[in-house]
């Protein structure tokens, strides 16, 4: 990767954009992402939502939203969005089909 890409990659990285886009768009693991930027002398991201990003997630969940749906809309993991939900005492629906909800 050129100088320029990995600068690139950074700056994705410093601004917020989602690692799993940031993959995409350069076209490396994920796994490839933190040494990189860890290389370029920045502190990587505490992983996870932040707390007002987890009360959102419970609250859209509890209106009828999957776990999927909720973390295409916050740039994570459909696994941290099911994490954040328990940790505040929600219950997980069981698979299967759903009624459709407007959120």
């Amino acid at each position: 990767m050129t100088p320029e890409r990995r600068a690139e990659l950074v700056a994705d990285y410093e601004a917020g954009v989602p690692v799993k886009a940031i993959a995409a768009k350069h076209r490396v693991h994920r796994g490839t992402i933190p040494k990189i930027v860890l290389g370029a002398g920045v502190p990587l991201r505490v992983p996870g939502l932040s707390d007002a990003n987890r009360s959102q997630a419970l609250a859209l969940y509890e209106a009828g939203c999957t776990l999927q749906e909720i973390a295409s809309r916050l740039g994570v993991d459909d696994k941290t969005v099911r994490n954040a939900v328990v940790a505040l005492g929600g219950t997980v629906r069981a698979r299967g089909r759903r009624t459709r909800f407007d959120v």
